[in-house]
């Protein structure tokens, strides 16, 4: 389920956000001027994960109270992710791409952003120092509305004498280069005056202090909307990408995520049998964080769902 991207970079730090201001939602209700906080505050489980999520966001901070450069890092990923939810969501029109968030509700959909931002928040605690020194460059080429338009993040460790810095920066910069050429290539054969846009979003997860997982996201138009989800997980002790069993450590995962999958897609029948197609099989479905690991499979409508089982990182 993977696709597309390069070009000129310009370094923008990725780590993590809040929805909006900066109070209770999140921030102050009795503000609320955007579409998007006008929705928080009208829905009370969406208010309720909204200031959840602020709350994990403080706690960074106060993790890194001694770390001004980390509390920066953390600060810029903020205000990207509140970027990154509107696009997702369907509340920023101008941003170019004409895929669909997936959901009926937008409220749904930002939901959904919002609980994943508090789960990767409390990931990247569990290494604030590490956390902190991750960052992304964006990668660009084009312009929105023109005939290719490629806005790519690709992750990174920022501090070169952080163990495994060389392994996880390479194999990132593979997997997302990777993305960019198949993109290119498929889009080179569109008719004149058909956009090809390619939109390509990461949340980096700390596993440990020896495992990054990284949860890229891609939509665009190609003639066509789409979107698709991508995961890749880096160990930086071996310098290597971990296979599925091997991050299980027991051969029944396979059994519990079908299970887990039939689970989660029960009330729509039609959509079972998705769950013995090869996603679930692809290490590119998964990604892992400190308890979870999550396959993220792309449904009829440009739905992505996201199939969680209990996961406990290997013991060296």
């Amino acid at each position: 389920m993977a696709r597309h991207f390069a070009a000129a970079s310009a370094c923008l730090p990725i780590l993590l956000a809040l929805a909006g201001p900066a109070d209770a939602a999140s921030f102050d209700c009795g503000k609320a001027g955007s579409a998007v906080e006008k929705s928080i505050c009208s829905t009370p489980a969406l208010d309720a994960a909204d200031a959840a999520m602020g709350a994990g966001y403080e706690a960074l901070l106060g993790d890194l109270a001694a770390d001004e450069a980390g509390r920066s890092f953390a600060r810029a990923g903020q205000r990207a992710w509140t970027l990154r939810r509107n696009r997702a969501c369907g509340f920023d029109a101008k941003a170019g791409s004409n895929a669909g968030s997936g959901y009926d509700d937008p409220a749904d959909c930002l939901q959904a952003e919002t609980e994943r931002r508090t789960r990767q928040l409390a990931a990247l605690r569990a290494d604030p120092a590490l956390g902190a020194r991750l960052r992304t460059r964006v990668l660009t080429e084009g312009r929105p509305g023109s005939s290719l338009h490629i806005k790519a993040e690709r992750p990174e460790i920022a501090d070169p004498a952080h163990p495994g810095v060389v392994a996880f920066n390479d194999t990132v910069r593979r997997f997302v280069d990777g993305e960019i050429r198949r993109f290119r290539e498929s889009s080179a054969d569109l008719p004149d005056r058909i956009e090809a846009e390619l939109i390509l979003t990461a949340d980096s997860y700390v596993v440990t202090p020896a495992l990054l997982s990284v949860q890229f996201r891609g939509e665009g138009v190609q003639g066509n909307g789409f979107r698709y989800a991508a995961a890749l997980t880096v160990d930086l002790v071996r310098g290597d990408v971990p296979t599925p069993a091997r991050m299980f450590g027991a051969e029944s995962w396979l059994t519990v995520a079908i299970a887990a999958c039939r689970r989660e897609l029960a009330a729509d029948p039609d959509l079972v049998p998705e769950c013995d197609g090869p996603d679930l099989r692809d290490p590119r479905s998964w990604r892992f964080e400190p308890d979870r690991a999550v396959a993220t499979l792309l449904l009829p409508g440009k739905e992505l769902r996201e199939i969680a089982i209990p996961f406990h990182p290997p013991t060296r």
